[in-house]
């Protein structure tokens, strides 16, 4: 019997942790007013995407590039993510294009996606074949990012990718909401070194 309670509380505890991750404050600023001053950023901030192909594919390669723009005087950002899939000579070209606001306290910074655009497109022997699908939307989405003065760079705390979230990132090791601890900065350097799947964006000199 107790063996069966032990197993049915473990099992309590990892649904619990499923189905509360990614956890809310990671779409809010710390409520708190924060040791550091206020960030604003501005420029250009990239991921390190490199190419990729399949081992067992001699006709599949695969671009991927985002990039962050910020403009200090309105606070104002635009990200662009470009996909590119060629396979047997085809390219398909996805174009995702995100612009909104930015809200900071301290090295903490809140993403607000105000309106998101997609481009789709398919290309051979470098002409046009398809007709290019455009979809825009209105948008909600909110993202908590950490910004590190140290080495520039700029990391949100789960991994999103043209506005497609997956449940792991920086986030896994923060012990407290906003606490910016030796756990933390192991957890962000791991995720910023990441090649596959790449979390961080490095400013653009």
């Amino acid at each position: 019997m107790k063996s069966k309670l032990r197993t049915f509380g473990i099992l309590i505890l990892f649904l619990s942790f499923v189905y509360c991750f990614p956890p809310s404050w990671i779409r809010h600023l710390p409520e708190q007013p924060e040791s550091s001053s206020d960030t604003f950023l501005k420029g250009r901030y990239a991921k390190k995407l490199p190419p990729f192909s399949p081992l067992t594919s001699t006709s599949y390669k695969e671009n991927q590039s985002e990039i962050l723009h910020f403009s200090d005087l309105k606070k104002s950002f635009q990200k662009t993510y470009l996909r590119e899939i060629e396979e047997k000579g085809t390219v398909r070209r996805i174009r995702i294009d995100g612009s909104g606001t930015y809200e900071s306290r301290g090295n903490w910074l809140l993403l607000l996606t105000e309106k998101i655009r997609k481009e789709e497109s398919v290309w051979k022997d470098g002409k046009q074949i398809s007709e290019t699908e455009i979809n825009s939307l209105e948008s909600s989405h909110k993202l908590l990012y950490h910004y590190d003065s140290s080495n520039d760079t700029l990391i949100p705390m789960i991994y999103e990718s043209g506005y497609r979230e997956k449940p792991f990132g920086v986030v896994e090791g923060t012990k407290k909401p906003y606490e910016e601890d030796e756990l933390f900065r192991i957890s962000r350097r791991n995720y910023s070194k990441k090649e596959y799947q790449g979390h961080a964006y490095y400013k653009v000199k």
